[in-house]
């Protein structure tokens, strides 16, 4: 997994955290080399999600509960809303043993921008006061 020990698309770093970008990433998941954990809360992921395999939906309000869910035989890409959340997921791993994990880079609102893959779940017009389109 490529990696960079600094963010390029965000501000916020944690010594000791490694960041991947989104298209490594993108790279690493449909190669099957890495899985995915969305860290963002479920009314996020009710928004928008990464359509891919190997993504799993563990909202940090409650990753403590599920660190023996997340598989440990391939590394982790750790993705939230900016980049934040996500980092400091990342760091918790890495104090728990996890042998390779990454914060994605800028979070979903950078994958987004760079045009790679994401199902939106919000219909047009919506008025939940999300950030869709309408």
């Amino acid at each position: 997994m490529i990696t960079t020990d600094k963010p390029i698309f965000q501000e916020f770093n944690i010594e000791g955290v490694n960041h991947i970008s989104p298209h490594n990433a993108l790279v690493e998941l449909q190669n099957g080399m890495a899985i995915m954990i969305d860290v963002r809360e479920a009314p996020e992921t009710a928004i928008d999600a990464i359509p891919l395999n190997d993504v799993f939906s563990y909202p940090m309000s409650g990753i403590i509960d599920q660190l023996q869910n997340i598989p440990d035989d391939k590394p982790v890409i750790v993705i939230c809303n900016a980049g934040i959340r996500s980092s400091k997921v990342v760091d918790l791993l890495n104090r728990s043993g996890f042998r390779e994990s990454a914060n994605l880079d800028g979070g979903i609102s950078i994958w987004k921008a760079q045009g790679l893959p994401v199902k939106s779940y919000s219909s047009p017009g919506c008025d939940c006061n999300c950030s869709c389109s309408k």
